[in-house]
């Protein structure tokens, strides 16, 4: 039966792939959130546009002040909300320029204790041919000496 590779730091090795994927999900979450709030950046962008074409089609004719004041306000307020959301967008442009630091770095050590598996492996595989070729002599050696002492009988 041929001996199997066992890397001495395997379990080190499988803690640091999940903190990999671990920092991957966090990063993802991050991007996820961006995107959310980028779209409603977009939509509230979108929405203030159209209550300003709203308001100067108002402003035709007879003028409605309560409907002017209304679109005001909800322009008022959806700026307001739109702030809010630039503020997060910062703050949470921050996290992620952090989560892609700590993913690099994850994935670094994980990359680290790969390249010294590999290395240990292919001692391991070097050394599991000196054996084989050892004992292959050995066994050469043997027949040899049982032909010798065969033929001298």
């Amino acid at each position: 039966m041929m001996p199997r590779f066992k890397f001495r730091f395997s379990s080190l090795l499988k803690h640091r792939r999940r903190i990999e994927q671990d920092r991957r999900r966090q990063l993802a979450g991050h991007l996820r959130t961006q995107m959310i709030l980028r779209n409603q950046l977009r939509t509230m962008q979108q929405s203030i546009t159209a209550s300003k074409q709203e308001a100067a089609d108002l402003l035709v004719g007879k003028v409605d002040v309560d409907a002017i004041s209304r679109m005001g306000a909800y322009a008022s307020h959806t700026q307001l909300r739109g702030q809010r959301i630039v503020m997060k967008l910062a703050s949470l442009e921050r996290d992620i320029h952090q989560s892609r630091a700590n993913l690099l770095d994850a994935t670094r050590q994980r990359k680290a204790l790969e390249l010294l598996r590999q290395k240990h492996f292919e001692a391991w595989k070097t050394e599991q041919q000196r054996k084989e070729m050892r004992e292959l002599d050995d066994l050469a050696n043997s027949a040899y000496v049982r032909r010798m002492i065969g033929g001298a009988v």
